[in-house]
């Protein structure tokens, strides 16, 4: 049998497992029932799994037998939840209330774990190691720096990685490829603006933080539009505005905090300047201060292209020339995937195809990872895994 076929015959079993991990899901850091679960099934299979020091997790390394010095490398896949109370209807809908799989991240354990069913009956195939990277709290955007803490990426250091993400924007059956940046980085800004409160009825009195930081909300948004060579791609974005007590009191401060998505990292780096600029000149002329609190959060993904270019070759092979298609364009989203690109660029992260059927969107109540996408990504990282560990 085909890769292809090897991976398809174990349907019933992956579809299983899907559906156990998406009902039972967990938020970062609380994988604790996931974890139990992928280390049970990667014991079944004989994988080796070095103790961690985080509470969940699991590094799980296969060995080939083959007789040669093939690679080491990393394939990576993220177990959490999201706090979502789920409206699907399924039957395997999360039993826990407020917590679901609304991201894919069921799907994404699935295919790791189906992965690591195929490369331990291969591993007369391949001379390399394969080391497998079941990382918690990806949604919180530290879990990848937990688990590189945690020495995955040593003993032995990988010279390749892989990661993958589901992605509504390719169809079933289909792997999406784009090398290069692919996706932004994801910092946080917070600015608090003071003025002084007093009576509704007597503005004249007071110094408004409230109008000061409404401006201030117009005025960030000329950051991308005039500030930005229109080539690169940024995005401020004010989320959350904060002010007041009451109807009839100006309020003495406001809040406004917003995320800052960025491709370019010299674009990036220049962004607290450019708000903390741009705010002071406005708050300042109506009479308010400000301070600015700047969180720089996840680095860009940039995917390695000759990395890209190689899971292209190794993935035509199992699914067919016509199911491995350029993405349109890179996205704005972010993915703590970058961490691990920062320790080892030599990587990237495909898009595995889950379709646009009504409901299927990211982060969605709806949302419900398809069971016949599973053996596609699992067909795709095994051959991977065997090209680059012949």
């Amino acid at each position: 049998m085909t890769i292809l076929q090897t991976a398809q015959a174990q349907q019933a079993e992956l579809t299983a497992i899907r559906r156990q991990l998406h009902q039972n899901p967990e938020i970062g850091f609380e994988e604790v029932e996931t974890t139990a679960l992928i280390r049970r099934e990667l014991a079944k299979l004989g994988v080796e799994m070095p103790p961690l020091s985080t509470a969940t997790g699991v590094l799980g390394i296969i060995r080939g037998t083959k007789p040669g010095q093939g690679k080491t490398i990393a394939l990576r896949a993220d177990i959490d939840a999201l706090p979502i109370q789920e409206k699907t209807g399924v039957p395997y809908a999360s039993v826990r209330p407020g917590v679901m799989h609304a991201c894919g991240h069921d799907g994404h354990t699935t295919v790791l774990l189906g992965v690591a069913r195929l490369l331990s009956g291969m591993r007369d195939q391949f001379s390399g190691t394969v080391k497998l990277l079941f990382q918690p709290a990806e949604e919180r955007l530290t879990g990848a720096t937990s688990m590189i803490a945690a020495g995955v990426l040593e003993n032995p250091t990988p010279e390749v990685i892989l990661g993958l993400h589901g992605g509504t924007e390719t169809p079933i059956g289909k792997v999406g490829i784009w090398p290069g940046p692919f996706m932004a980085s994801a910092d946080q800004f917070t600015v608090t603006v003071t003025g002084a409160g007093g009576h509704a009825a007597y503005p004249h009195r007071n110094r408004d933080p409230l109008l000061a930081a409404a401006h201030a909300v117009v005025a960030l948004q000329s950051i991308v539009s005039r500030e930005i060579d229109a080539v690169d791609k940024a995005v401020v974005s004010v989320c959350q505005f904060n002010a007041g007590t009451a109807f009839n009191i100006t309020p003495g401060e406001a809040v406004i905090t917003g995320s800052v998505r960025c491709h370019d990292p010299k674009v990036r780096m220049s962004m607290p300047d450019r708000i903390d600029r741009i705010v002071g000149g406005v708050v300042g002329g109506l009479n308010c201060s400000h301070k600015l609190d700047y969180i720089f959060g996840i680095p860009a993904v940039a995917n390695d292209p000759s990395v890209m270019e190689e899971f292209s070759i190794s993935a035509r092979e199992v699914l067919g020339t016509e199911n491995v298609i350029p993405l349109e364009r890179p996205l704005m989203g972010s993915e703590d995937f970058a961490f691990f690109l920062e320790k080892l660029p030599t990587g990237g992260i495909f898009r595995l195809g889950v379709g646009n059927a009504p409901g299927r969107v990211l982060h969605n109540a709806l949302f419900d990872f398809p069971d016949e996408a599973l053996s596609v990504g699992v067909a795709a990282m095994t051959a991977f895994a065997l090209q680059q560990c012949q």
